[in-house]
């Protein structure tokens, strides 16, 4: 049996972020479905030659089951932070799950590559946008002060994801083929319903400070007030707030009682109907703007320019990676090679997410900065990438790239909460993952087409370093409005 003290603990907690605790556990969750989403999509280029050999197709061709995997999880993004506001992170998430590993397993099946687009891009898609927005946006919730370094970690799943995944899929493509690839890919990602199922959501009220405030405010309610309020069935709390009550009502209530008697002030009846009409057109003026179209925060310039910024990034950072396979064997590398520079992109991503979020928990350079600064020199080593000739030079790039693209991941949700605020993070992330769909669907078959046409690896990847360079101009502008001003815990807690 519980004691009472016990009792009022447990109802009494603060809407606040625990940084701590339970926190951990559902950063470890969120940690593994990152490593289990961008495991696959980053080491896809290991599949595409077996792919193109089975379905006689074209790398153009066969790079559009990535893309429209990638496409599909991004269109899903607003959709998702819709559902996750209606039935919750956990039902969404494990939902998702489900439609993951469906769709690796079904395509096993696959008899041509018509099937594996329905398969792997639609049924995976949809599962992957279903977990992609839901364990991210709930870190964000479970973290304040520790929020950079949790995102830090949390993104850098990716990374180690493809660290452990590119060898499992390298040596399983040889030993079982690439069905066989994807069936022992899907046991990976049915663990995730695990992961879904310990998502327990933050509490979001104090129920011992929303008492004492109504302590507080009967307290200050004079006996007149209170017994007119009695009588017309009125909450006393707001007798002083006559626009929150029925207008007729409280104008009668004026014809039988003195004003001042009332409010403490030398309102005539006649003012008050024309302070009550006035509040009355205001609150409709207000639901209107509410029912727009388009979201409120899609008026902000700077998250404009950030957004064009994210799809920018998005149209590109892929591109490396789908053809780095290909290209190691036009110039004699190995595929356990190949491998093994993917690992090593995986183990750098990895450095760079988390050096990010370190680096933005510090507090001396803004998100915003961090990311662009990152994607300028991924720009460079893409621009530098005609160099790699040798399985050391490719090596170098994997670990310059993997390392300076990873700054991108851990900043985006951050860069959108600091002018947005934390109250609207989850539909403003969810709107600009849904935006990034059309880049995705764009970025690699360009490239693939391109490639077919110049038969140049250099031009592809230097087309990415344009990319890159595009996206920091449009972010840069962004540094022209002051960031969402954030109250810190503690400020909140003496405000309440």
């Amino acid at each position: 049996m519980k004691s009472k003290s016990s009792t009022e603990n447990s109802d009494d907690v603060i809407a606040f972020a625990p940084d701590g605790g339970y926190a951990w556990v559902i950063l470890a969750c969120s940690f593994y479905s990152s490593f289990c989403m961008e495991g696959l999509i980053a080491s896809f280029g290991l599949l595409l030659p077996s792919l193109m050999r089975e379905f006689k197709a074209s790398a153009a061709v066969v790079s559009i089951l990535n893309s429209t995997l990638i496409g599909i999880f991004l269109v899903l993004g607003y959709f998702s932070s819709l559902l996750i506001k209606r039935y919750g992170t956990r039902t969404v998430m494990f939902l998702g799950a489900c439609f993951y590993s469906l769709g690796l397993f079904c395509s096993f099946f696959a008899p041509n590559i018509l099937v594996l687009f329905v398969t792997y891009g639609l049924l995976c898609g949809v599962g992957v946008g279903m977990i992609f927005v839901p364990s991210i946006m709930i870190v964000n919730q479970y973290f304040d002060r520790k929020r950079s370094l949790a995102n830090g970690i949390l993104t850098s799943g990716s990374g180690i994801g493809l660290l452990v995944m590119s060898p499992i899929i390298e040596r399983s493509v040889e030993a079982y083929g690439w069905r066989g690839s994807l069936l022992i890919y899907s046991c990976f990602t049915l663990q995730l319903c695990v992961c879904a199922c310990l998502m327990r959501p933050v509490k979001t009220f104090n129920n011992r400070m929303q008492k004492n405030s109504e302590k507080h405010i009967d307290e200050q309610i004079s006996p007149l007030a209170r017994k007119v309020c009695d009588r017309e069935n009125y909450d006393a709390r707001y007798a002083s707030m006559p626009f929150l009550r029925n207008r007729n009502s409280f104008i009668e209530s004026c014809s039988t009682l003195s004003l001042p008697m009332l409010f403490g002030s030398q309102l005539s009846v006649d003012k008050a109907k024309e302070s009550i009409d006035f509040i009355e057109c205001e609150s409709t003026e207000t639901q209107r703007s509410e029912t727009c179209a388009l979201p409120s925060f899609c008026r902000s310039k700077p998250f404009i320019f950030i957004t064009i910024g994210c799809l920018l990034t998005q149209m590109g950072q892929f591109i490396p990676l789908i053809f780095i396979g290909d290209y190691g064997n036009h110039v004699g590398v190995s595929s356990e090679d190949i491998s093994i520079i993917l690992s090593i992109f995986g183990v750098a991503n990895t450095l760079g997410r988390f050096f990010a979020g370190l680096i933005a928990n510090i507090g001396r350079f803004s998100h915003l900065t961090i990311c662009s600064v990152g994607l300028l020199l991924s720009a460079v080593a893409c621009f530098l990438f005609f160099l790699c000739t040798t399985f050391s030079t490719l090596l170098g790039f994997a670990i310059t790239y993997g390392f300076f693209i990873g700054f991108f991941p851990p900043m985006q949700p951050l860069m959108i909460m600091d002018y947005l605020g934390l109250d609207q993070l989850t539909a403003g992330f969810g709107f600009v993952t849904m935006l990034k769909a059309p880049a995705a669907f764009i970025g690699p078959p360009f490239a693939g087409a391109l490639l077919e046409t110049t038969g140049n690896y250099e031009t592809v990847n230097g087309l990415a370093g344009i990319i890159f360079t595009l996206a920091v101009c449009a972010q840069m502008f962004a540094l022209c409005w002051k960031p969402h001003v954030k109250k810190s815990q503690q400020d909140a807690e003496l405000d309440v």
